[in-house]
């Protein structure tokens, strides 16, 4: 069911132009984000700066359960996707998520 969620609110996104993907895209637009999603491959690196910078604007993230890969099928993208903020989504839509995927 979270999957579900997951993929609805990110296809919504993608298909009104509501989103940013990879490191660079989503550093430059967190403050503007509803919601930062981040695969488990994400170098550390790159995932420290990413939520220094979301916690600092107060953006939720959520920790995607699988590698960039997968977070790139979810997208409907033929390529890897490592991080991805999405400027789109009703507030308790991304709350529900969140504690669904077991993020605050």
């Amino acid at each position: 069911m979270k999957m579900k969620n997951l993929e609805k609110i990110i296809k919504e996104a993608i298909s009104s132009n509501k989103c940013k993907i990879g490191t660079r895209q989503v550093m430059g637009s967190i403050r503007g984000s509803k919601l930062i999603v981040l695969s488990n491959s994400l170098m550390s690196r790159n995932k420290s700066k990413i939520l220094e910078e979301a916690k600092s604007a107060q953006v939720p993230m959520l920790n995607y359960d699988g590698n960039s890969v997968q977070l790139g099928r979810l997208c409907n993208k033929t390529f890897r996707i490592s991080a991805l903020s999405l400027r789109i989504g009703k507030d308790n839509e991304i709350q529900e998520l969140l504690s669904e995927f077991g993020n605050k």
